[in-house]
């Protein structure tokens, strides 16, 4: 029996989370917010670590005093605009970073706040394994998927923001998947691309008055498919646990052995081949020898999903009898 199920595989790269920012300088040059703050990651986590840097293009920093602050502390102080590490607080609590520096007399003041979150993505693509195959199955070329995600996103009391209020927008690489973007959004159903061709997708996902924002993306490498052999036991049914090596030795008078195609994005169709002689189709084949004799036989399969063009075939070597004789698949 094979199964075309969605199979869910948790990526937790790229959780996110989001700063928001306001900026004071008590002193302007030509209307030019003469100091800049950035923050890397730019959607931090709960409790991650973040770096700090001011910039500037106006100010030599390099003579400056600067002094960079996380809620009222101290975090660094010194010249020139070396980063600094702050560690952001739980879901939904608020850092304020606020960096001032002294030029020749004149301070220059840039505050923002941070606010973290975390946006997981969940990963079910739509491709053949077995049906209790308990792994997370893989992308196949131009098959389809759905991506699922799930936000924490809090107020700053701390309330989890529902994700039905919440707002997602898509995006494949650089371009915004405007159909599969709004409120409450959470689901993104795609083809992947075809092999070889990585693709990378994104969602950000805010409230909807913007106070808070998270981020997180995925990359989505199609796989080529493959097919296992296993042994189809009379009473005890395919022994899905193990997979068949690629040589064996026929213990019994007969075996069933069963084909399973892994990563196709249809149910392809399987042949199966005795010494390179075709003998039958289907998923499962039983074997037996005859005569008295020992020897040896080629038992392949291959399958074919006509739809995509996908392909893969495999084979056992399997040593049988006592001194040469026929091997017949049934």
């Amino acid at each position: 029996m094979i199964r075309r199920a969605f199979s869910m595989l948790f990526v937790l790269a790229g959780l996110g989370g989001v700063f928001l920012g306001f900026s004071l300088a008590h002193a302007q040059l030509g209307g030019t917010d003469p100091l800049t703050v950035t923050i890397n990651p730019d959607y931090p986590r709960p409790y991650q670590i973040i770096t700090v840097t001011p910039q500037s293009s106006l100010i030599d920093l390099a003579a400056s005093t600067v002094t960079i602050s996380a809620n009222g502390a101290v975090v660094q102080k010194g010249t020139g605009g070396e980063s600094a590490s702050v560690a952001v607080g739980g879901p939904g609590t608020v850092t304020n970073i606020t960096v001032t520096v002294v030029n020749n007399g004149q301070t220059y003041t840039q505050s923002l706040s941070v606010r973290p979150a975390d946006v997981a993505l969940i990963l079910e693509p739509n491709s053949t394994t077995h049906p209790f195959y308990e792994g997370a199955a893989m992308i196949g070329s131009e098959g389809r998927l759905r991506i699922v995600a799930v936000p924490d996103l809090r107020t700053s009391t701390g309330a989890q923001i529902s994700p039905a209020n919440l707002v997602y927008t898509w995006k494949n690489g650089d371009q915004i998947l405007e159909s599969s973007s709004g409120i409450g959004k959470s689901i993104l159903t795609a083809t992947a691309p075809i092999r070889y061709r990585d693709t990378v997708i994104t969602v950000t996902v805010s409230s909807q008055d913007s106070s808070v924002v998270g981020q997180a993306s995925v990359l989505i490498s199609p796989q080529d498919p493959h097919i296992r052999i296993y042994e189809n036991d009379p009473l005890l049914g395919p022994r899905y646990d193990t997979a068949l090596p690629s040589s064996i030795t026929l213990a019994d008078s007969e075996a069933t052995y069963r084909a399973v195609p892994y990563f196709f994005t249809s149910i392809p169709s399987l042949t199966w081949n005795v010494n390179g002689t075709p003998s039958q189709t289907g998923a499962d084949i039983t074997v037996r020898p005859s005569g008295d004799g020992q020897g040896t036989a080629m038992l392949g399969v291959s399958g074919s999903s006509g739809s995509l063009g996908q392909t893969a075939q495999t084979g056992l070597s399997i040593t049988f009898g006592k001194n040469g004789s026929g091997f017949f698949g049934l």
